[in-house]
């Protein structure tokens, strides 16, 4: 079992860039641990909110999310219709898989894109020097998804429709994660899925800030580690 990990954990970091490869201490994990806790704690306001929602952060995670509903949903129902055949009824009566997936691929795809150019770029040589901005962006998403899956019940978030242009005032409709969670049986869990969600996005942000430390002061250590056989 540990094996098969470390097979797999080479193959995603082949040349040992990522966090899971530096050199960590008691002193070190408390330290990273008490700056989670913190920005967990304080990411509600302040500077930490703005640094995690702002517009220049916001606006492509936006607009990657909103072409994702669109796009996912265009091929979900065209697979439902193809395999189901038409119906009379409301899209999300008819075609509820569909309907599930296209809502899920909001949030989905604006969290997936960061992930798959992290595990792109550590297959780089040298591709560490992008990653703490791309854990910075990773961790704006989990905020992102952090705020609305913790309205799913409340809906007191002001919302845009898909189409970019409409806007709704809080409470006149309800959110992505609402439709998400109340199928799988999950909405009375929203306050608490979103408190991981926060946990992540804190986390994300603190090892954005480590990782280019880190770089930064064992540059010498991190190059050995890119020509090391495993």
């Amino acid at each position: 079992m540990i094996s098969t990990l470390r097979e797999i954990l080479f193959r995603l970091d082949p040349h040992r860039q990522s966090f899971l490869f530096f050199k960590w201490n008691f002193w070190r994990v408390l330290c990273v641990a008490a700056a989670v806790w913190c920005v967990f704690q304080w990411q509600g306001g302040g500077f930490i909110k703005t640094l995690q929602d702002n517009i220049f952060i916001y606006f492509p995670n936006y607009l990657i999310h909103e072409f994702a509903h669109n796009i996912v949903g265009r091929i979900a129902f065209m697979g439902a219709y193809m395999f189901s055949g038409s119906c009379a009824g409301a899209a999300q009566e008819c075609y509820p898989v569909a309907s599930w997936l296209t809502t899920l691929a909001g949030n989905g795809v604006e969290t997936l894109v960061p992930t798959l150019c992290i595990l792109f770029f550590l297959q780089l040589q040298g591709g560490r020097l992008v990653l703490p901005p791309l854990l910075y962006w990773c961790g704006t998403t989990w905020y992102d998804a952090a705020r609305y899956v913790s309205d799913a019940r409340a809906s007191k978030l002001p919302l845009t429709s898909s189409d970019m242009m409409t806007n709704y005032a809080p409470g006149t409709v309800k959110g992505d994660w609402h439709y998400i969670l109340q199928p799988i049986g999950l909405l009375d869990y929203d306050l608490i899925i979103g408190q991981i969600f926060y946990a992540l996005a804190a986390f994300c942000l603190v090892m954005a800030i480590y990782s280019l430390w880190y770089y930064w002061t064992h540059n010498e250590e991190m190059l050995l580690n890119t020509h090391r056989e495993y």
